[in-house]
């Protein structure tokens, strides 16, 4: 295995289809695919999710006044909807851990030293364990981990922040970390966020994580501030 990258280490990728280059990232876990207890980090982008974007209903919303409508995403598999902006685009499912992952986003893609790469994902899935503060807290340490360990040495991360829904929504766990590796390239950000949110559904909990590179040469690619608060807040079950 070869590092690609902030705390990516990537495996040999699968033949490139005809159409689409692979999108290599500069985060954690991107595509999540489970493989041997570990994960590897490649993207290509023709592999689409079966959640689809949804066009009725939302208020229109938008990064400025005059802007494009952010994309409302309907996730069945997982029970979960969510608003992305209009930028980001739909990639592959697969697992984290006990957590099945149903649908994947990615921020827009940007070269770098050849590579086409981006700054943010967004992914939405399930797990049997209905534990919602385990279940967050157990995902969002699995990827800063597992996605930003460099030459063996795994990086900093802060204490996980927990936050319980309050009596208007018992039943859901908000949890994030932040992560430092302990190297960076002319590429890569050199801090993350990890955050998910947590809800019961039925017996199993449905779970949504956003992992977004903080800072660095191409932090314009990526969401602002208000637009990770926005992803975050507009989770809910559908």
């Amino acid at each position: 295995m070869s590092y690609s990258g902030l705390g990516v280490y990537q495996q040999q990728p699968p033949p490139k289809p005809p159409s689409r280059a692979p999108l290599w990232i500069a985060l954690a876990v991107v595509g999540v695919l489970a493989l041997g207890g570990g994960v590897t980090a490649f993207v290509v982008l023709n592999s689409k999710s079966e959640a689809t974007p949804t066009s009725s209903g939302s208020t229109p919303t938008s990064t400025t006044p005059s802007g494009p409508e952010w994309q409302p995403v309907e996730d069945s598999q997982s029970g979960l909807e969510y608003e992305l902006p209009p930028s980001w685009e739909s990639t592959g499912a697969g697992a984290s851990g006990p957590v099945r992952m149903s649908t994947s986003y990615v921020s827009r893609p940007f070269q770098c030293q050849g590579r086409s790469m981006i700054q943010a994902q967004a992914m939405a899935g399930t797990a049997a364990d209905d534990d919602l503060e385990k279940v967050a807290t157990d995902l969002v340490n699995r990827i800063a981990a597992g996605g930003y360990t460099v030459n063996g040495a795994p990086p900093e991360i802060a204490e996980p922040q927990v936050e319980s829904g309050d009596s208007a929504e018992p039943e859901v766990v908000r949890v994030s970390v932040s992560v430092t590796p302990k190297s960076a390239s002319a590429c890569y950000a050199p801090k993350a966020t990890v955050s998910a949110v947590a809800l019961r559904n039925g017996k199993k909990t449905s779970v949504f994580v956003l992992n977004v590179a903080e800072g660095g040469p191409h932090v314009a690619e990526g969401p602002s501030d208000d637009d990770v608060k926005r992803i975050l807040e507009s989770v809910r079950l559908s």
